[in-house]
């Protein structure tokens, strides 16, 4: 059985695939504010009857709530990234990094943390996205990597715009746009079209004028030469 906070991210991931309220998952012998601490991760993993009788109300067998022996976060990456069955795989992913699996692989964590903020982003659980999103940026400074801070701050910038936080939205796009000025074109391209919207957004149509003309500049840039393919000698 996963621990806390394993276990209620895992919980929490079940119950919003169904579309089911905390209230609606409570009925029947649950409290709501105990579901929301569960939940949470501030309440202790629950005995086996509460589990069976979340189980029935989800449709889940008690084996969904445990950890796989010895699964590594890469292993967890590597499944979530290719399993049919993305809703159970983010799920065994976020309690891996919930548990703090593999915390001296800064990289693996990353990645992990951009592909699970990816599934919440297609399932417009923006929230969900946005908190992600906030841990991925501040690991993305501890790593040091110019390119994956800028390009966590603009999906970061995206989603505060999503949620409508627009004075965030700008903030995050600038911040990701003075850290660009070396990277390639496709990145500072990403980070502008993110700064446009948010300008826009806010009403700074002077500002989002001049980064468009700086788009157009980006757009007219030659592209490198490509390698030219190797010929097979007979």
């Amino acid at each position: 059985m996963l621990e806390q906070p394993g276990f209620g991210r895992r919980l929490r991931a079940f119950r919003r695939e169904r579309g089911l309220s905390q209230t609606q998952l409570a009925t029947g012998g649950l409290s709501t504010g105990y579901l929301s601490r569960l939940e949470s991760g501030t309440r202790p993993v629950p005995t086996r009857r509460v589990v069976e009788h979340l189980c029935r109300r989800l449709g889940v067998p008690p084996s969904a709530f445990d950890t796989r022996p010895g699964q590594s976060l890469a292993q967890a990456l590597a499944l979530a990234a290719s399993s049919p069955h993305r809703a159970r795989a983010a799920g065994d992913l976020a309690a891996l990094i919930d548990s703090g699996a593999d915390r001296l692989d800064p990289a693996l964590r990353w990645q992990a943390l951009w592909l699970l903020a990816g599934l919440r982003h297609e399932e417009s659980r923006y929230e969900d996205e946005h908190e992600l999103l906030v841990e991925l940026t501040a690991l993305s400074e501890t790593i040091g990597i110019p390119e994956l801070i800028v390009r966590a701050l603009t999906r970061l910038s995206r989603c505060s715009r999503m949620l409508g936080d627009t004075p965030r939205a700008c903030a995050e796009a600038a911040a990701a746009h003075r850290l660009a000025g070396g990277l390639s074109a496709a990145d500072r391209s990403a980070v502008l079209h993110a700064l446009i919207r948010a300008e826009t957004d806010a009403g700074r149509l002077a500002e989002a004028r001049a980064h468009v003309g700086e788009l157009g500049d980006i757009t007219a840039e030659p592209e490198p030469p490509r390698p030219s393919p190797a010929v097979r000698r007979s």
